[in-house]
């Protein structure tokens, strides 16, 4: 009976944390993302839409966490909205528009469903770090 009882709700344990998983998978026509340092280590990974307000604004949400332990990374992990501009193929996204001394922003070009481009994390000093980053969309 006890071996039965741990069996199930192990089971359960098990069932519930795959459906997690599975809830916070990347929404269909988000884009998939991943950054790196200059040497090419992945920093960050997650996901982030755009809505395209007009012909030249855009603005979506971003859910990103750390790959491990990076440092100056910014304020790229966690959850928050974006909005950023297009034009033709150029695309920039602020990660945190409301702040101007610790926002991170996204330069890029939009092709075939990718974002390829250089991310940098800006203060009132300027450029703290930055890279590159690929967003694919699902």
């Amino acid at each position: 009976m006890k071996s039965s009882y741990i069996f199930f709700s192990l089971l359960i344990l098990t069932s519930w944390f795959g459906c997690k998983r599975a809830s916070e998978s990347i929404p269909k026509g988000a884009y998939a993302y991943t950054c790196f340092d200059n040497n090419g280590v992945a920093l960050v990974s997650g996901w982030f839409t755009v809505i395209v307000a007009d012909s030249t604004t855009v603005s979506g949400e971003w859910h990103f966490e750390a790959i491990g332990n990076p440092q100056k990374i910014g304020p790229q992990t966690g959850d928050g909205k974006l909005i950023g501009g297009v034009n033709g193929e150029k695309v920039w996204i602020e990660l945190n528009p409301k702040v101007r001394n610790n926002n991170l922003q996204l330069n890029g070009i939009l092709a075939r469903g990718r974002v390829d481009g250089q991310w940098a994390w800006i203060s009132y000093d300027g450029i703290m770090n930055q890279g590159s980053f690929k967003a694919v969309r699902q």
